[in-house]
């Protein structure tokens, strides 16, 4: 090859280097497929008799159903483990969280999942998803105390959907944001916005999904597709 050949072939060599970097992304951090046993979650927070369990499911195979009887308030995993260790959730870092969610009841509860606060912490929660009045809705925490509905939708019983949620973690006041996707479109928060800025963590914070409250009735949530990464793509269901 002479000089004016390698000097035409060069750019496209880093052209081609570009565009192969470019349409990488992280791999997977976590991947909570029922088939790998209860061993994947930190610890079970599941209130006697309610049980989480792997179960058949048409056109999903194996996915957890977090059962929880009238009489019981929770039913839920609390973090994850990664290589056998509890994962460490980490301040200047994003993470999204993407699964699918069954419930048998949309009766009001106090979570189905919940970015929960831990150690020395002022936030009960910086973020979570719950059910009022029939509308699957997001709730921030700020440390004052004072919860603000964020977003919610409409969704039905006995019917899948899929959720994902973006956080970029920080404990400024608003250095941090969160995005949602319900059913892979992407929302859009109260005050206009498809990222809303506020605080998003505290001392400790770790995912948990489940049935936690609607103490009374008996609610089941069945859960597929659990996944923690570091961009969408890498969980979306």
């Amino acid at each position: 090859m002479d000089a004016k050949t390698r000097l035409f072939a060069l750019p496209m060599a880093a052209l081609l280097l570009l565009a192969s970097t470019s349409a990488a992304h992280a791999s997977t951090i976590w991947n909570g497929d029922a088939a790998g046993g209860t061993g994947i979650f930190g610890n079970l927070n599941c209130d006697s008799p309610g049980s989480i369990t792997a179960v058949d499911e048409p056109g999903h195979g194996k996915v957890w159903k977090y059962a929880k009887p009238g009489g019981s308030n929770r039913c839920e995993n609390h973090g994850i483990s990664v290589g056998g260790k509890r994962y460490v959730f980490k301040g200047g870092e994003t993470y999204y969280f993407g699964w699918q969610s069954k419930l048998s009841s949309t009766v009001n509860n106090n979570a189905n999942f919940q970015w929960k606060s831990y150690g020395h912490h002022t936030q009960n929660f910086p973020v979570v998803l719950k059910m009022i009045g029939g509308r699957m809705s997001m709730l921030q925490s700020q440390p004052t105390g004072s919860d603000k509905i964020i977003w919610s939708a409409p969704i039905t019983a006995n019917t899948w959907h899929d959720y994902t949620i973006g956080l970029y973690l920080s404990s400024a006041t608003t250095g941090g944001w969160v995005e949602l996707y319900l059913d892979g479109k992407k929302q859009t928060f109260t005050n206009g916005t498809q990222r809303y800025a506020c605080r998003t963590l505290d001392d400790i914070n770790e995912p948990k999904w489940g049935v936690y409250g609607a103490n009374g009735t008996s609610v089941t949530n069945y859960v597929d597709a659990l996944k923690v990464g570091t961009t969408y793509e890498d969980v979306a269901p």
